[in-house]
């Protein structure tokens, strides 16, 4: 539906473009600032007694966040009792949806996955940690480049109530909650403080998917799944893509450890490292390239061009030396 739907605040609404995590999306025109925004306006029960000041507040710490993979936050407030946020315009295919068209091109995958951690980093240099990175949280652009979307604001998302609710209640949520749980960090499901460490899990979650194509905590049901994500170790992603360097096995391990004293504790080092697989899986494929050898001219096999060029140049030496050596015979037979 395209057209004048009304207004927000000073926002001309133009067009829904779907359902968020907070609430209904739409393309607007924002009149006071001239620019095309995705306003995303949340239903008027969104916030309930004293909790609009955290959610002013939680709003005030995301749009602080600048960085270009890291969908900005302009403007938050309420319009008729229903609070509304005002964010960067930004077109492009979600991981869910890219990785629902078949296997992911492992290099390309590690330099989006490298870009959400650069986005992470940012975050968490700024005190703010995001608690729902998963598939449909992280975007790729048009040109390529990623944009992690509604960071700082998961207290506030459907994602971040569910991952809230299964901590609390796991038998209450759903199956449809699944593509939500399955990327929960153990500190989540167990209802512990969190800190930045708990979105390098689920990054690392999403790493191994877009991999593999497989989610190696994704069970038949909420509670076995959470049950996963607590007490098992996912197999190392080379046993499921054989094109990995061994590199990627030992930087998904450590960020996927379930005690989080033990587990990568820095984005910028993560993403370092992503780029660091990255040259080694562009290395590997260089190494697999066989050249093929030279034909033989006459049953002879012919030699590389080196040794042809030392060859010519060897017998150029000794034909000099010949040439001297008659020259000296024959001025001393004079």
């Amino acid at each position: 539906m395209t057209g004048d739907l009304g207004t927000v605040a000073h926002y001309n609404l133009l067009e829904r473009v779907g359902e968020g995590g907070l609430g209904e999306v739409y393309r607007a025109r924002d009149t006071k600032y001239g620019r095309t925004v995705a306003l995303k306006l949340a239903p008027p029960a969104f916030v309930e007694g004293q909790r609009h000041r955290r959610l002013i507040d939680d709003a005030r710490a995301a749009a602080a966040l600048s960085h270009p993979n890291i969908a900005a936050l302009f403007d938050a407030g309420y319009h008729d009792g229903r609070p509304y946020f005002a964010y960067e315009f930004v077109q492009g295919t979600t991981l869910r949806q890219l990785m629902a068209r078949g296997p992911m091109n492992s290099g390309h995958a590690l330099e989006l996955a490298a870009q959400a951690a650069d986005a992470l980093a940012e975050g968490h240099a700024r005190g703010v940690v995001h608690k729902d990175i998963r598939p449909d949280t992280i975007l790729e652009t048009a040109k390529g480049s990623v944009k992690v979307l509604e960071f700082g604001l998961s207290l506030w998302t459907r994602g971040g109530q569910t991952r809230a609710l299964a901590a609390a209640s796991p038998h209450s949520v759903g199956a449809d909650a699944l593509p939500i749980l399955a990327y929960m960090s153990p500190e989540q499901v167990l209802g512990e403080r969190l800190d930045a460490r708990t979105d390098l899990f689920s990054i690392g979650i999403v790493v191994y998917e877009m991999l593999t194509g497989v989610n190696p905590y994704l069970a038949a049901g909420p509670a076995m799944t959470l049950d996963q994500i607590v007490r098992t170790a996912p197999p190392p992603p080379r046993t499921l893509n054989a094109e990995l360097p061994k590199m990627v096995d030992v930087v998904l391990s450590r960020v996927l450890v379930p005690d989080r004293e033990r587990r990568t504790d820095s984005a910028a080092k993560l993403a370092a490292e992503l780029r660091r697989c990255v040259g080694q899986l562009e290395g590997h494929a260089a190494d697999s390239t066989v050249a093929r050898p030279r034909p033989a001219e006459r049953g002879v096999e012919m030699l590389p061009i080196e040794e042809e060029a030392r060859a010519g140049a060897l017998w150029w030496i000794i034909g000099a030396l010949l040439v001297a050596l008659v020259a000296v015979v024959y001025l001393w037979l004079r």
